[in-house]
């Protein structure tokens, strides 16, 4: 019940955005919705078309990607780090090598799904600096992930 409760909110919110209104972001997931919905947003405005978004690996529900997207022919797979501006580190910097591992796992696993079917891949950081009056978005590319 909890989920379907939060999959109703999460909507209500994408579409309280989209119509220009805003509330304030009280809580780490509030925050990641927000700064997942201004990744697609800025994804899409750079030709970039997402075909999945929390996408769960079937061997380990902890294995999420954020965004699976296609860039010409080649996959995408992005992760999101929306954070507040005042941090003490970027969203790049806040993936760890236990992180980095969990997202090379997933990855794989969405490889291993699709056998055959994407023949060039890549991993991009999108990072989110979230600030009262406006909003920082950088766009790491091609980030080393895969060994």
């Amino acid at each position: 019940m909890a989920l379907r409760q939060a999959g109703f909110a999460r909507i209500f919110c994408e579409l309280f955005w989209f119509l220009g209104g805003f509330f304030p972001l009280r809580n780490n997931q509030s925050r990641g919705w927000y700064g997942e919905w201004l990744a697609r947003r800025y994804l899409k405005r750079k030709n970039l078309s997402v075909l999945k978004k929390n996408w769960r690996s079937p061997q380990d529900a902890r294995r999420e990607i954020d965004l699976i997207c296609m860039d010409g022919e080649c996959l995408v797979f992005v992760e999101v780090r929306a954070r507040s501006q005042n941090s003490l580190n970027s969203g790049f910097y806040s993936i760890n090598y236990q992180k980095k591992n969990t997202l090379l796992r997933g990855c794989s696993d969405f490889l291993n799904q699709n056998k055959d079917r994407y023949n060039t891949y890549r991993f991009d950081v999108v990072e989110i600096d979230l600030a009262d009056s406006h909003n920082e978005l950088f766009h790491h590319e091609n980030v080393s992930l895969f060994p």
